[in-house]
């Protein structure tokens, strides 16, 4: 049986860390397409390779600083400080980008353009299954009030009060929805976070 050393624990605990960031990453992205969140795919993406990224090029550094160690050459290689230097800026990026959707619910505020966007895409498309999933997750009709573009749409012998009168829903879908786009947010900001966090600790280790 191998020994336990520090490296294989320090290695496997990362495994299972940035495995867990990886998980968190990938629900955030699930339910921005589910519920189809006014967040960019690109940044829900980017976020779930973030964590798996990380590992492999700090790994493959950590390694390579090892070999040119065991050849006293580890000086003349800047390897080490290019990777914490380029991670820190993608960190940096996406959480900045994911802190443009914690912006306070007031209302009217800036926040509602890309709930108001999306709505307005949804409907202008007809496309009942998307708007009906939001509205089925959340018991709600419409966005703004609960005849505004609620599915089912208005014409074809519905009126604009389908939705209240079929599903008995008295509650407006643009604060559950937008709490869902908020918490989505969050999971993308403690991403890079975390793994920020990690790679502090692994120079401390």
């Amino acid at each position: 049986m191998p020994r336990l050393t520090r490296r294989i624990v320090v290695t496997a605990a990362s495994t299972l860390y940035l495995l867990a960031l990886t998980c968190l990453a990938a629900y955030a992205l699930h339910s921005t397409r589910l519920y189809t969140l006014p967040i960019p795919s690109l940044l829900t993406a980017l976020t779930l390779a973030l964590p798996p990224l990380a590992g492999i090029a700090l790994e493959t550094t950590i390694s390579l600083n090892r070999e040119l160690a065991a050849k006293n050459l580890l000086n003349r290689s800047n390897a080490f400080l290019w990777v914490i230097g380029v991670l820190l800026v993608f960190e940096t990026v996406l959480a900045t980008l994911a802190g443009t959707h914690l912006s306070p619910g007031t209302s009217g505020g800036g926040w509602k353009c890309g709930l108001e966007a999306v709505w307005q895409r949804l409907y202008s498309q007809k496309d009942e299954r998307r708007v009906r999933a939001i509205q089925d997750t959340f018991e709600c009709c419409g966005l703004n009030s609960v005849r505004d573009r609620a599915f089912p749409f208005s014409g074809k012998g519905h009126g604009a009060d389908a939705c209240m009168v079929r599903f008995e829903r008295a509650q407006r879908c643009l604060e559950p929805w937008r709490a869902e786009e908020r918490k989505v947010a969050i999971m993308l900001l403690v991403v890079p976070i975390a793994v920020f966090v990690w790679k502090v600790c692994l120079q401390v280790i």
